[in-house]
């Protein structure tokens, strides 16, 4: 004969699982010596009126000589996430003990561990757990949708609905246009996006309309949810945990939750019997807990749009919320008492008792009658798919010319990124390759990447800006095609954005030899973030790197400059100081860290160096022409020193590309190109290829010195006045 009964889960902590479990103790132990084990050190509440709390490990041995010791008929396991301890008391069941495994989560559940961060080889086990099910002397779910799934292939299975206890329960005021939430801003499948999604809709017809939210709080996803989907401040509270939740029923209008997956969510009760009208997601198992258009509303799951309307609805219309407050407290209360579901666990207990098992038996089924498992099945695995689409924080573009056998590279790099929630824009910027070939076979079906393809090559700088055209996160990442980036770029770089406000965040990067070797690490030590002119008078000043691809860029920095957006011009080189310096004078706010996460590989084909004459001059002129656009970018009290400071800049790289291009030439080669373009030279550029050429056979200490002397005189008549001086000082040495 059944006498004691154990309760095994692992702490009881706030949730819903948790207060199940100590709400059936408490209520079974008048009849029967009850106990609740739990793992050493757990969080327990202050006191369970005829419970005793037992630590124990959760290993075989240790479980198996706690329930002897103590002589324990029955187990109800509560643990069931954990599939290496179901299996554990599976074996316990070999034995001989008797085991009810009850599921708190509904049976679609194995449709969405793609999108969790779950242990390895929880696929395989959702496609065998049945057989481990079948093992125990019963397995109890929560709905009238998982008894059909589940009942389709086990025999010892009966559906038991969560209690509500017993207490009081005062009716909510009704009054103020809030909307409360109860939740847990890191299980990803609460959706917390969809529900600022939605508010952002409600307070665009609401002016007064408030979020409310309860349950442990994650400050940096608050921020950017806030951020993507436009919440004003003061409209919206993250209390965190509460004691006192009741009084937020009471100040409530109504609940909205917007998981994508639940098995029977007890706030919905609890809500319900506060006389507060709640507006959900039609998830299987739900229609047990709401009737749609009496006690709440079911929404198509993942449209904000309907969801917002009906929370509108409800705000706006205080008598049709009160109406449909107190359908939904005579529903709950009628079918998720206690004393109902009390008796429900006496039967199980009964039965099992008399015959060691328990067997199928199907229950009256409550309006609206259950949908099928087929059909549901259906609709998940559309709404897994919907899930891949949640806004991304981070936007990566990813331009691609000539690069088809790095990209593979690049990409995987992205896809492996710890920040799951982005999208990555491919470029095909009319290359020769097969640019699609390459993104699947570093990708496959990855919903998060895209394709767009220039018809015509428009150049790396235009590639840049239909990427993010294209893209629709928070912050902008540039990752060239032959990079690749650490695996928590993304991660790093989007917190400290969060943390500090910035609109562009830069990270060190290191510089990779083609054969892999590291050639240098770039680094940078500064005190903390920069704010408005002082980051722009750091990049003129070029103190910050002049790159686009080592940061983030927020999109409303992005949008907020259209003039950088507006140029199509085919850039070669200082595509990067042309964006950055049109961007750099609208920031309000930049910072860095000093993790190194971006890796810039060297090719020996770069379109920095290499080229004839010919190619030299189209480098000066698109030289030339970002300069040209940064220096009127400039304005301000300190304008003039700053386009000072771009003028020294301009002479620097102008040297340096003559410079280049004529230490790979031998004399001969260099005299053959000065004639054969002799009539395209002016005298500033043939004077400065005449000094190059000289230079470039002097130790290097001396060329340093000379260029110096050189970035200070940009304009060719400067240059013509000083050259036979500079001359002289080459002939001394």
């Amino acid at each position: 004969m059944i006498r004691k009964v154990a309760f095994i889960i692992p702490t009881l902590a706030s949730g819903g699982a948790e207060r199940v479990v100590t709400i059936l103790a408490t209520s079974l132990s008048a009849d029967f010596e009850t106990y609740i084990f739990v793992q050493p050190g757990a969080i327990r509440p202050a006191h369970l009126p005829g419970v005793t709390l037992h630590e124990v490990p959760f290993t075989t041995d240790d479980l198996r000589a706690a329930i002897n010791r103590l002589r324990i008929d029955l187990v109800f396991d509560h643990y069931h996430w954990d599939k290496d301890h179901v299996r554990l008391m599976a074996d316990l069941a070999d034995e001989g003990t008797k085991i009810v495994l009850t599921e708190h989560n509904a049976f679609h559940y194995p449709l969405f561990q793609w999108a969790r961060d779950r242990k390895a080889g929880y696929q395989d086990w959702f496609g065998d757990r049945y057989s481990t099910y079948r093992r125990f002397a019963g397995v109890t779910v929560l709905t009238d949708d998982a008894f059909e799934a589940f009942g389709a292939h086990l025999d010892n299975v009966r559906k038991v609905a969560n209690p509500l206890p017993d207490g009081a329960w005062p009716i909510a005021n009704l009054t103020e246009p809030m909307v409360l939430n109860i939740s847990h801003f890191r299980k990803r499948a609460k959706r917390l996006d969809l529900l600022y999604d939605a508010m952002g809709k409600v307070q665009k017809q609401v002016t007064a309309a408030r979020l409310t939210i309860l349950g442990d709080y994650d400050w940096q996803e608050d921020q950017w949810l806030r951020q993507a989907y436009g919440l004003r401040d003061g409209h919206i509270a993250c209390l965190g945990r509460s004691q006192r939740v009741g009084d937020y029923y009471q100040k409530a209008t109504a609940f909205a939750l917007t998981s994508d997956i639940e098995g029977q969510p007890m706030v919905l009760l609890e809500a319900a019997m506060y006389g507060v009208p709640q507006v959900v997601f039609d998830l299987p198992g739900l229609r047990d807990q709401i009737v749609d258009g009496e006690t709440g509303f079911l929404v198509p799951f993942g449209d904000t749009g309907a969801f917002a309307d009906r929370l509108v609805q409800l705000l706006t219309n205080p008598m049709q919320a009160a109406k449909m407050g107190k359908a939904a407290r005579a529903f709950v209360a009628e079918r998720f008492c206690l004393h109902r579901i009390r008796q429900a666990w006496l039967d199980i207990i009964a039965e099992i008792d008399r015959t060691g098992r328990l067997t199928n038996v199907r229950q009256p089924v409550s309006p609206p009658v259950a949908q099928s498992h087929a059909t549901w099945t259906a609709y998940w695995q559309s709404a897994a798919v919907f899930a891949q689409g949640q806004r991304p924080k981070v936007s990566f573009i990813v331009p691609v010319f000539g690069t088809e056998d790095l990209l593979g590279r690049c990409l995987r790099s992205i896809k492996n990124q710890s920040l799951q929630e982005f999208d990555c824009i491919v470029v095909d910027d009319a290359s020769t390759g097969d640019v699609a070939a390459a993104v699947a076979a570093a990708v496959g079906d990855d919903g998060r990447f895209s394709l767009v393809r220039h018809a015509q090559n428009r150049g790396l700088y235009q590639a840049r800006t239909t990427g993010a055209q294209q893209a629709c996160g928070l912050y902008l990442a540039h990752v060239d095609s032959d990079d690749y980036i650490h695996p928590d770029f993304a991660t790093i770089m989007f917190a400290e954005a969060m943390t500090t406000g910035a609109e562009i965040v830069e990270c060190q990067a290191v510089e990779l030899h083609p054969d892999g070797r590291p050639i240098r690490f770039n680094t940078a030590n500064r005190d903390g973030p920069l704010d408005g002119d002082a980051a722009n008078r750091a990049f003129v000043n070029d103190s910050l790197r002049n790159v686009v691809w080592n940061k983030i860029y927020a999109r409303s920095l992005w949008d907020r400059v259209p003039d950088h957006t507006d140029i199509d011009v085919g850039l070669s080189i200082t595509e990067d100081l042309l964006r950055n310096s049109l961007i750099f004078p609208h920031c309000r706010r930049y910072s860095f860290v000093r993790d190194c996460l971006y890796f810039y590989c060297r090719r020996p084909t770069s379109l920095a160096k290499g080229g004839d004459m010919a190619r030299l001059f189209d480098k000066l002129r698109d030289l030339d022409f970002s300069y040209s656009i940064a220096a009127k970018s400039q304005d301000g009290p300190d304008a003039a020193a700053l386009i000072d400071r771009l003028d020294q800049r301009r002479a620097k790289d102008l040297n340096w590309y003559i410079g280049e291009f004529v230490s790979r030439q031998t004399p001969d080669t260099l005299r053959a190109e000065l004639r054969r373009h002799k009539d395209k030279i002016d005298p500033y550029f043939r004077d400065l290829i005449s000094i190059s050429a000289q230079l470039n056979s002097l130790k290097r200490d001396y060329k340093k010195r000379t260029e110096e002397w050189l970035w200070e005189r940009r304009r060719a008549e400067r240059l013509q006045s000083t050259m036979h001086d500079i001359k002289s000082s080459v002939h001394d040495v």
